[in-house]
């Protein structure tokens, strides 16, 4: 009896907590020059990078992992600051069946661990649960009236975690961020609402304040209001095939102005904002302000950018171009922690 329950739990947690590294799993077996890409991303993960466990969330409490990455430089002596990296959607593949074991793709993506290294911060890398309704590997956001019940507590998922991490590691309570792709941009942007007591600044690339997830498109969602000032940086392709800049799409979502004008509302910043823009007219920069509190909302808008990470090191890619960023003009994850830097919790 105690063998096969062994194996029952063994399966359910196999099952059930397959890492979705970013949008598209299963379309990336049409595109060689891509896995190749992908499997040299994963062969070099850092071995300072670990693979951590917890139970967390509302009833049910449920079996959650994470990935662990701390500098070398931390000792323990003063507090450091907490960056939060959030993975995109995927579906599931037979292709991949373990993919939740063998990679941390958002990792290597982002290189935000590299960056820790350098900057001395401790980064975590959260796993989604499947989802059923959504036949994905994706967060639940917490404000869906009118759909299907999710069982995932994911704010409260990310808030124990944030707590396990200050009771764990020395953590400047002042300095806690997140940041995230695709879906995990949309949970960035909820859980800067939901947190803005806790979170200083958030970094969302190619998500939505808000959108549609039933298949009939008459529940619409949008994040709450936040409580509190929270620092926002935001950066958005104006060809993004999957969450379209001007909104709208499958998922009717809002646009990017309209998740930039509801943080700019809240955050009481000036609503005219200081534009600049690149050499190559390809990267146009909008900073609202609230001089005040120093709060800031900034904008990244990539001309013809698709749906990626600005600067990932992925090679191009034709058959997948929303993954592979061809412009290179920027780093959003330089850009992201030189922001975090400057935006403390006011």
């Amino acid at each position: 009896m105690k063998k096969i329950i062994g194996i029952l739990v063994c399966t359910l947690m196999i099952t059930t907590c397959i890492f979705p590294a970013m949008g598209g799993l299963i379309n990336l077996k049409r595109d060689k020059n891509l896995q190749k890409n992908i499997e040299e991303i994963n062969t070099s993960m850092l071995s300072s990078t670990s693979l951590k466990f917890m139970i967390a969330g509302k009833f049910p409490r449920i079996f959650r992992t994470y990935w662990l990455h701390i500098p070398p430089s931390y000792d323990g002596s003063e507090p450091v600051p907490l960056v939060i990296v959030l993975h995109g959607s995927t579906g599931f593949s037979l292709m991949y069946p373990f993919w939740f074991f063998r990679s941390s793709f958002i990792e290597k993506y982002t290189e935000f661990s590299q960056k820790a290294d350098e900057e001395g911060f401790i980064v975590v890398y959260p796993n989604a649960k499947y989802d059923f309704y959504s036949n994905g590997f994706d967060y639940n956001y917490g404000y869906a009236p009118g759909c299907p019940p999710k069982l995932v507590d994911d704010v409260g998922f990310l808030k124990s975690l944030i707590n396990k991490m200050k009771n764990d590691y020395m953590i400047n309570s002042s300095r806690i961020y997140i940041t995230g792709l695709s879906d995990g941009a949309a949970m960035t942007y909820s859980i800067g609402a939901f947190l803005s007591d806790t979170i200083a600044s958030i970094a969302p690339i190619a998500g939505t304040i808000g959108g549609c997830i039933s298949l009939d498109n008459d529940n619409y969602y949008q994040i709450p209001d936040p409580a509190y000032p929270v620092s926002v940086i935001v950066f958005h392709g104006t060809n993004d095939s999957l969450l379209p800049y001007e909104g709208g799409g499958d998922w009717n979502i809002s646009s990017v102005n309209e998740s930039i004008a509801f943080w700019v509302e809240h955050n009481e910043c000036n609503s005219t904002p200081e534009i600049n823009t690149s050499e190559s007219g390809k990267i146009i920069r909008k900073t609202y302000m609230n001089w005040k509190n120093q709060t800031e909302v900034i904008l990244y808008t990539t001309v013809g950018g698709e749906h990626w990470w600005p600067g990932n090191p992925l090679q191009s890619s034709p058959n997948t171009p929303w993954l592979v960023d061809t412009i290179q003009e920027i780093s959003a994850t330089d850009l992201i922690w030189e922001f975090f830097e400057n935006h403390p919790k006011q």
